[in-house]
């Protein structure tokens, strides 16, 4: 008899903690998956679009198309030769590029001042 209850309670056991991996793979499979838009609280976690074109023009902006349609930018910020900065932007999520790496910043000029600050 208890044989009978420990063989139940394994298998309850086993049960339940499947059941709780299969809810926490569910749960980080809808966490990753493309959001209708990025913004700047969900780009970081969110699973990422693939470009399907893009175009460089004169200046050395780059703009582009991913799978789903939504349109990237890619432009110069400062176009002095010493520094390399370039704001990235889809919906309405925003990151900025460098040389020095990536910056998360609230606008132009704050990602300035950390590029300026950081070391090379």
């Amino acid at each position: 008899m208890i044989k009978a209850i420990v063989n139940t309670l394994n298998i309850t056991a086993v049960t339940l903690l499947a059941g709780v991996a299969l809810l926490f793979t569910n749960l980080s499979a809808q966490a990753a998956q493309i959001p209708e838009t990025y913004t700047n609280a969900n780009f970081w976690t969110s699973e990422h679009d693939r470009p399907v074109s893009f175009e460089k023009d004169k200046a050395g902006n780059f703009s582009g198309k991913t799978v789903t349609g939504k349109i990237f930018t890619q432009k110069n910020i400062v176009t002095n030769t010493n520094i390399r900065l370039q704001r990235f932007a889809i919906d309405e999520a925003f990151f900025y590029i460098s040389d020095r790496g990536i910056i998360i910043a609230d606008n132009n000029a704050k990602a300035l001042s950390v590029y300026l600050n950081r070391n090379t």
